[in-house]
């Protein structure tokens, strides 16, 4: 099957590393090319470049358009995207959505070649701050009579299809596909004691916050209780936070280690006691995945997709109350067994979500949209 994949950026992909975790890896590209399938993505370059640049990376054929037009870098037209899309020989086209104009030209060739196409929904697209929810629902609005045309549209999460605003969209036409996952390779190492991990980006929706909160609680239990912080934020809210610390008398529990990648950021996962993912709002939360891949034991908020996520194998507690975090940050350091219960069930659980999994459904659905518009 020759499968045609569009986005606004190359994915995140390295041309020279392939082992390199990206989208193409989570959103089932790989592994739609390890099924032996041709698989394309025409995407924009972030270099500047104003060529055409063709490469394939793990078994995917990769052509990079100059950006024609980007009011920022999830809004942008490719040059000559619609010429490729046109010349292009493909049985499916598949478009992924983050408030672009890339998918709307994707359905527009498809319907005018007789190609099957679907696009996937990877966040509520009213995520982060007033603004850009503001903007992320007139776009909605604006985006209703295209969402019409595709044959299927995906999501990653029943919450996320869900949502009041994807409500005009026939329910036939909506299904669930979670993201592919990468397993880690073990590695051993010490587990830190008394460590609590934090992994994401540092804004308000993922509750960094609401983590030191608790810890200031915990901290009465745990004297040597220590919160490891991993990922990007602006220098405004880092200093936010770190304002929180030094209010809370925390500066010698927590730590801001800045982005980890590859081996470096499993090594955390592998050496810390709990990972928490509090986020206020979340179309899924891979993390949990990644965390419970690497034997961690995860607590997560109640709050978007998070308890799906989790898939009953996590601890949950009331974004509301600080104190709720707390209480069961210290149950699970205090057990052991518990520990090593949730660590257990968790990593056969996240199985689920590796193997090829994303392909093989990606594929039936294709299959099924070749054989009724054929």
């Amino acid at each position: 099957m020759k499968i045609v994949h569009t986005y606004i950026n190359n994915m995140y992909i390295d041309p020279n590393d392939e082992s390199k975790e990206c989208f193409a890896n989570k959103w089932g590209l790989v592994s739609l090319a390890k099924l032996g399938h041709e698989v394309t993505l025409i995407c924009g370059n972030d270099s500047g470049s104003k060529t055409k640049k063709e490469y394939f990376w793990n078994g995917i054929k990769v052509i990079e358009l100059p950006v024609l037009f980007g009011i920022n870098n999830t809004s942008r037209l490719l040059k000559k995207n619609v010429k490729e899309l046109r010349e292009i020989d493909a049985d499916i086209f598949h478009s992924h959505h983050y408030c672009s104009f890339i998918p709307e030209l994707t359905v527009l060739v498809g319907k005018l070649r007789k190609i099957p196409t679907f696009v996937t929904f990877h966040n509520t697209l009213v995520e982060g701050n007033i603004l850009t929810k503001f903007l992320g629902l007139i776009y909605l609005l604006v985006m209703q009579p295209f969402l019409q045309l595709y044959f299927k549209i995906f999501f990653i999460s029943e919450y996320t299809k869900d949502k009041l605003f994807f409500n005009l969209i026939p329910r036939n036409k909506k299904v669930v596909i979670y993201n592919n996952m990468i397993e880690p390779k073990k590695i051993k190492i010490v587990k830190k004691e008394q460590s609590i991990l934090f992994i994401g980006r540092l804004t308000h929706q993922k509750g960094v916050d609401i983590i030191i909160k608790a810890l200031k609680i915990v901290k009465k239990d745990f004297l040597s209780i220590r919160l490891n912080i991993i990922g990007p934020g602006s220098k405004r809210y880092n200093k936010n936070l770190k304002k929180l610390v030094k209010k809370n008398n925390l500066k010698e529990h927590v730590n801001f280690l800045g982005e980890k990648f590859g081996k470096e950021k499993w090594k955390e996962f592998y050496s810390n006691q709990i990972l928490i993912v509090p986020s206020r709002d979340e179309g899924f939360g891979n993390v949990v995945i990644e965390g419970m891949l690497c034997d961690v034991p995860v607590i997560t908020s109640n709050k978007g997709a998070l308890p799906e996520a989790g898939g009953g194998k996590s601890i949950i507690f009331n974004i509301n109350k600080p104190e709720d975090l707390a209480r069961k940050i210290i149950n699970l350091l205090k057990n052991e067994e518990l520990r090593e219960k949730l660590s257990k069930e968790g990593k056969n659980y996240a199985q689920n979500f590796t193997k090829n999994t994303i392909g093989k459904r990606l594929i039936k659905e294709y299959e099924n949209a070749i054989r009724k518009t054929s």
